[in-house]
């Protein structure tokens, strides 16, 4: 894996069609070519330093401000998904572990103007133009928590699983507020997996059982604060559970190359209002 520290260059990029194929013609604007050839190789690539620190303490300012707003929640509402007693995150009815500790929330760019900054942020952007190679749509995203002591895991999973009306094409960026280790949930990802197509999913939370993963080429992506990881949705990843003492906070969002409506539409408040957003809910952020 190539990584990056986007603090130190101006940006210099790569694009997303067909997968594996480096030979590409297109004038990249922020990534480097080898660091488009690594995310076509691998299905994933880091990016050190995307954020700035006050950038970072902004963004954690805004999302402090909205969980206080909503700190006597012992129930999920609105796209906020509390911890839950025993971690069983998908049962709205189970017990939450404490009033407003929350596992995740769901469409943040309509409740968190700090991350619907970031995420529709110009070099946000033109990075997802170097990787995807054709137009951008926001597509979905969300605040993950992970608490310290006890954050749920959440299991071997693709994201294009959650997706299946549309076509796989979809570019997930996983930006880290905190630092990432393996010891309070960092994502582990296989390289190249995303070559392998949809693979079945079970249960209730949609993961893949480990007996179809080669784990042994699992390996740990450790990220630092205001380090961008950037995958794609088909792309084996998992985190484990935090059992360590410090939290680990990331923002999430996923974005298509195609114009289909944002799946988070439905989360949206009444009063929130964006110029790009259309009424049939398709979020374009750059032309095709």
């Amino acid at each position: 894996m190539i990584e990056k520290d986007s603090s130190k260059s101006g940006g210099k990029g790569a694009p997303h069609g067909d997968l594996g194929e480096v030979g590409f013609h297109m004038k990249l604007s922020f990534l480097l070519p080898e660091q488009r050839a690594a995310y076509d190789r691998d299905g994933y690539l880091l990016l050190n330093g995307f954020l700035a620190p006050d950038e970072i303490r902004r963004t954690q300012d805004g999302i402090a401000r909205v969980c206080a707003a909503r700190g006597s929640m012992t129930k999920d509402a609105d796209g906020f998904n509390l911890e839950k007693v025993g971690g069983d995150s998908f049962n709205a009815e189970a017990a939450a572990k404490e009033a407003g500790v929350f596992r995740k929330i769901q469409g943040a760019v309509f409740h968190v103007p700090e991350v619907l900054e970031v995420f529709t942020s110009p070099k946000m952007v033109k990075c997802m133009q170097d990787v995807m190679g054709t137009g951008v749509y926001l597509h979905s995203s969300k605040v993950m928590f992970k608490p310290a002591n006890g954050g749920a895991a959440k299991p071997w999973h693709q994201d294009a699983a959650y997706w299946r009306n549309y076509e796989p094409n979809q570019v997930t960026v996983w930006l880290a507020l905190d630092d990432a280790t393996e010891a309070n949930g960092c994502i582990w990802a296989v390289p190249g997996s995303h070559r392998l197509g949809l693979i079945p999913h079970v249960a209730r939370e949609l993961q893949v059982e480990e007996s179809r993963i080669d784990m042994s080429k699992a390996v740990a992506v450790p990220v630092k604060p205001g380090g961008l990881l950037i995958f794609h949705s088909l792309v084996l990843h998992m985190s484990k559970k935090n059992l360590s003492d410090k939290n680990r906070c990331a923002i999430i969002c996923d974005y298509d190359c195609s114009p289909n409506p944002c799946i988070d539409a439905r989360l949206k408040p009444p009063a929130f209002a964006h110029p790009a957003l259309r009424a049939d809910g398709v979020w374009p952020l750059a032309a095709a």
